[in-house]
């Protein structure tokens, strides 16, 4: 039965090699030079490889997500800051003596 290979999981590079030593195999990137686990069996390294592959690819979305709608309220943040800047806080009169230069 043929076996898809995940991409590198740190990489996320496709240029693997399949490696047999002795009693055991493994999958390795050529890129970054990462290996999966040695097991017994070519099937069960590469399950392993294909699982964690998957695991950290999941793992790197969801990261991206929360960083990317962080990324959204620091923008507001700072637009809503910049605004305040320019024409003084909303619903308060400005500091006396307090004056941006142009």
């Amino acid at each position: 039965m043929a076996t898809l290979i995940e991409p590198c999981p740190f990489c996320d590079s496709g240029h693997l090699h399949i490696s047999h030593h002795l009693l055991s195999h493994c999958v390795s990137c050529q890129t970054c030079k990462s290996k999966g686990p040695h097991r017994r069996q070519l099937e069960d390294a590469l399950l392993e490889w294909n699982h964690t592959s998957k695991l950290l690819r999941s793992a790197r979305t969801t990261e991206h997500v929360k960083v990317h709608g962080r990324l959204h309220e620091l923008e507001d943040a700072v637009r809503n800051l910049a605004s305040a800047l320019r024409h003084g806080p909303i619903g308060q009169n400005a500091r006396p003596g307090f004056e941006m230069e142009h």
